[in-house]
């Protein structure tokens, strides 16, 4: 009887160790993954859509979310807890991400930093405004101009505008030009203004105005100046000479709308001297 119990506690030290060992292996060493060691990172399951609305828009927004698996091993496969995972987010398109917790916007980077959970995993967040696609913005409506004699340093002259809605996926044509012709008390002051007025855009972040003028200026007009928003209804700027065309002319194409619910660039994802890059594109 004596003989079998020494034998079963012979058995039992083995298993202890191998038990042991194994638990040692899942802690991690550490908080960087040791010499060797690998990363996965896959997309886990389709992009989901948060508390979907009729037709999201930019001033009506939903959000989406796309959930990456990470999950890191030595080098015997075996899974690593507890591990520190670096990342880093470089984004071509995309609005107010949200990278596993750190906030940014193309074309900005966005660094963050994670640990793995149990089983040498953790599901990585990327969260993004969702908004319909192909809803496109139109160029200001009911522009005017107001010519001054005072209040800027303008000569005499008739100048041209040309003004445009902008959005975060792009701009759009313009109108017009419209135009306004500049009288001074006499021809030698330089103390003209126009001022300028447009019904403001739904869904613009703001506005690009383009001008030139028949003599110093002529030929098709250039950039301006941007008017930020938000922005009162009417939207209103007045040239003062301040700025003169130094740009190219309005866009021939409406880029407006076009992708604004997509979230596109690369990342990557470090741990030591582990490496795994993967792309993002929901």
């Amino acid at each position: 009887m004596g003989m079998i119990n020494t034998i079963q506690e012979r058995l039992r030290i083995p298993a202890r160790l191998l038990a042991a060992f194994s638990l040692i292996a899942l802690a991690g060493c550490g908080t960087e993954a040791p010499g060797l060691s690998t990363i996965t990172v896959t997309a886990f399951g389709t992009p989901i859509i948060h508390d979907p609305v009729t037709v999201p828009t930019i001033t009506s927004p939903t959000t989406k979310t796309q959930i990456y698996r990470v999950s890191v091993a030595d080098s015997a496969g075996l899974p690593l807890n507890g591990i520190d995972v670096n990342f880093l987010g470089q984004f071509t398109n995309g609005q107010s991400i949200n990278f596993g917790g750190a906030i940014g916007s193309a074309p900005n980077s966005i660094t963050v930093t994670r640990k793995t959970d149990d089983f040498g995993f953790l599901n990585f967040e990327i969260r993004a405004p969702y908004y319909a696609v192909g809803v496109q913005l139109s160029f200001p409506l009911n522009q005017t101009t107001t010519p001054s004699a005072t209040g800027g340093n303008l000569a005499d002259d008739t100048y041209f505008y040309q003004i445009t809605s902008l959005d975060f996926a792009g701009e759009t044509t313009a109108g017009g030009p419209i135009s306004a012709t500049v009288t001074n008390v006499t021809p030698t002051t330089l103390t003209g203004s126009v001022a300028l007025s447009w019904a403001a855009v739904p869904g613009a972040t703001s506005y690009n105005v383009y001008g030139s003028s028949t003599t110093n200026f002529p030929g098709a007009p250039g950039y301006l100046v941007t008017i930020l928003c938000p922005c009162p209804d009417p939207v209103t700027y007045t040239d003062t000479g301040q700025y003169f065309p130094q740009g190219p002319p309005p866009p021939g194409i409406n880029t407006t709308g076009l992708g604004l619910n997509s979230v596109i660039g690369t990342a990557q994802a470090t741990s030591g001297a582990a490496l795994s890059t993967f792309s993002i594109n929901f």
